[in-house]
């Protein structure tokens, strides 16, 4: 729990969100393969279900995986140092 009276760093919280990105395309690829090898199982008919939703499932990673960096893209710092020139470089 945070001390009293003081903010908290947007950098560490920053730093949790990126460290995320490497659990969301294996925890799609693990849910939509099983989900799809469950089905398999019911319908008999392995590995039609279990590609497609594997493949369904790598592409709803890939979505969450742009979804979440275009998310951290807006909450980026610009680095330190004066404003850079609008028109380019000014040399």
């Amino acid at each position: 729990m945070p001390e009293p009276g003081r903010t908290p760093d947007p950098n560490v919280r920053l730093l949790g969100d990126v460290l995320s990105f490497g659990w969301v395309l294996p925890a799609c690829l693990a849910a939509g393969g099983g989900l799809g090898w469950l089905v398999d199982r019911w319908l008999g008919s392995f590995p039609a279900a279990t590609a497609v939703l594997g493949v369904l499932g790598f592409l709803g990673a890939l979505r969450q995986l742009l979804r979440e960096a275009d998310a951290l893209e807006g909450r980026r710092k610009p680095p330190p140092g004066p404003p850079a020139a609008p028109g380019g470089t000014g040399a």
